[in-house]
């Protein structure tokens, strides 16, 4: 207004009463910047933000640090937290989900499959495994795409597992979910549970419960060398509420015969499918962000438990990373014995969790000659199941079980994401995992105590992680990554039981993570440049030359109109 007192320029009108708009209102300022507060130090060099491995974990210290390698007998640190207080009643993404069973309203309540809802998976014979859990939110069946979940069950004593294994059953019957995060299981209470309810049991192309079908379960049975109604598929459908509390649970179940005359193994299927009581549309397009899928465990940074992003160069794009869909992986054991058919699968089936310390371990079955073959010969007693590192090398080096060794082998540097939202298109968001030598020297037995020394026995990944950003919001990444093998003596001691007689030798992968405290420092960006636009007629009345007729006269007016012009600002 003052300015168009000064500097009038019609048809421009001006008055006071915008100014008085704005009398009565009450202004609240806030400052949300993202570059302006306090921020952890990471430093500026590419030493102090991905320090060497062999930096970082030379100098353990075994007194007042956990580490698997100081003590094999050390006091595990697992840790199963899920990202929020056990207090919350809403699920989170990836929570597991408490299941119960017994009859609703005794005291017969207890845990079900160890207290979780389960997901059998295969292991890496591809035998059904039913120690894994279902995670809230993440379906594994896709009706669009036909994904499915498969596991192979052996037909055994088929007149026992008919109505054990093979029995549906034990899945649904007298089964209760969690409704909420923090339900607790009371012994005379399903309060905050819902029960499993069948929805639909199919054989064959006929429905014998639900979809107007019949109105009574089928069971089981066995006779002669036929299992009647065994359990071919099954999958639960959960449904949650916009509070993220589940509602109902129901299964969804196919059922065929078994014939033991003809069949050794029973290919089975299980999933689970999430849906809310709305439905978004989820139809694939930019515009709903669904375009492409890829995993993730945070965003940016890693959410503790989540597995860590694992891959590889992609062997088609140097610049992109191959990435495992379940992420890193380390061995899994069969009914505690090592994979020995497997091959260079045999180093795959557990996660690991960013975060959580583990050891995975299994055992191998060797007789006093096995273990001499194995130790001097580098054979293996059955199938083949060593890893030959280098290959053009005869002496000095020891082979290394598959199981044992890291995911690609060397054949390529696995990698780990820096982030938990690492970009598989962008190789600079992922980090190696530093990998260290096989053995230290050639396996050496001795004959008189049925020893074999300096054979590798054990695998250990090493992670260092930390916060940065802001440390009001803090986004947890990883900084450094190594892994190294180790042996231990494997000393037969059963030398007074025959020839044919087996000992079990202990094989082991262990991950320890270590957390560098960052200091944090107050951050403020300077201001910017004073480099701003103005109206083509902020010098009014005065005029400028243009650069082709400009002579000192000019010079001198537009010195003057810069007076005025700060001037009128102050």
């Amino acid at each position: 207004y003052e300015v168009a007192k000064i500097n009038p320029k019609y048809p421009m009108r001006s008055d006071d009463s915008a100014e008085n708009a704005y009398k009565n209102l009450l202004c609240v300022q806030t400052d949300n910047s993202g570059t302006k507060g306090v921020f952890f130090d990471t430093g500026r060099t590419k030493a102090s933000l991905y320090p060497s491995a062999a930096d970082v974990f030379s100098d353990k210290d075994c007194n007042t640090e956990f580490d698997y390698t100081c003590n094999s007998r050390a006091t595990s640190t697992l840790s199963s937290s899920s990202g929020h207080d056990t207090t919350d009643e809403f699920f989170l993404l990836g929570d597991t989900i408490a299941s119960t069973t017994g009859v609703a309203g005794s005291s017969s309540i207890a845990e079900a499959f160890g207290g979780a809802l389960p997901l059998p998976k295969a292991d890496q014979r591809g035998y059904c495994n039913e120690n894994n859990r279902v995670q809230f939110g993440e379906s594994t069946y896709n009706s669009n795409d036909d994904v499915s979940n498969t596991c192979i069950r052996p037909v055994g004593t088929l007149s026992t597992t008919c109505t054990a294994e093979f029995d549906y059953k034990r899945f649904v019957e007298n089964m209760f979910v969690s409704s909420k995060y923090s339900a607790a299981i009371a012994a005379d209470s399903t309060t905050d549970f819902v029960a499993v309810a069948v929805s639909s049991i199919k054989k064959g192309n006929t429905y014998l419960y639900g979809n107007g079908g019949g109105t009574t379960l089928p069971t089981a049975s066995h006779s002669g060398t036929t299992c009647s109604n065994a359990l071919k598929s099954l999958c639960y459908e959960i449904v949650y509420d916009v509070d993220f509390k589940i509602t109902a649970v129901n299964a969804r179940i196919e059922l065929a015969d078994v014939d033991s005359s003809s069949a050794t193994f029973v290919e089975q299927d299980f999933s689970v499918e999430f849906s809310t009581m709305s439905f978004p549309n989820s139809a694939l397009s930019l515009d709903n962000n669904n375009l492409v899928n890829r995993t993730r465990s945070g965003n940016p940074g890693y959410i503790m438990g989540r597995p860590v992003l694992g891959g590889r160069v992609h062997p088609g794009e140097s610049k992109a990373v191959l990435a495992n869909v379940k992420g890193m992986q380390v061995m899994s054991s069969v009914n505690g014995e090592c994979d020995t058919t497997g091959g260079f699968n045999a180093n795959f089936g557990t996660s690991v969790q960013f975060g959580v310390d583990m050891s995975v371990g299994c055992s191998l079955s060797l007789t006093a000659a096995e273990l001499q073959n194995l130790c001097v010969n580098k054979v293996s007693h059955t199938g083949n199941y060593l890893y030959d590192p280098a290959p053009a090398v005869t002496t000095g080096q020891s082979n290394i079980p598959f199981w044992l060794t890291s995911m690609y082998n060397d054949t390529s540097t696995t990698k780990v994401g820096i982030f938990g939202n690492a970009d598989p298109l962008d190789i600079t968001q992922w980090l190696d995992v530093t990998q260290g030598a096989f053995a230290n020297s050639e396996p050496a037995y001795d004959a008189l105590k049925l020893s074999c020394s300096n054979f590798p026995t054990g695998t250990h990944y090493k992670f260092q992680w930390t916060y940065v950003g802001s440390t009001t919001n803090p986004q947890a990444k990883i900084m450094s990554a190594e892994v190294s093998y180790s042996s231990q003596e494997m000393k037969f001691n059963n030398d007074r039981t025959g020839n044919t007689a087996e000992q079990k030798f202990p094989f082991s992968v262990t991950v320890d993570w270590t957390y560098k405290e960052l200091n944090s420092e107050k951050y403020s960006p300077p201001p910017p440049p004073i480099i701003f636009s103005v109206p083509y007629d902020v010098f009014y009345p005065f005029q400028i030359d243009s650069p082709a007729t400009r002579s000192g006269g000019s010079w001198a007016v537009l010195a003057l109109s810069a007076v005025l012009c700060v001037c009128m600002v102050f």
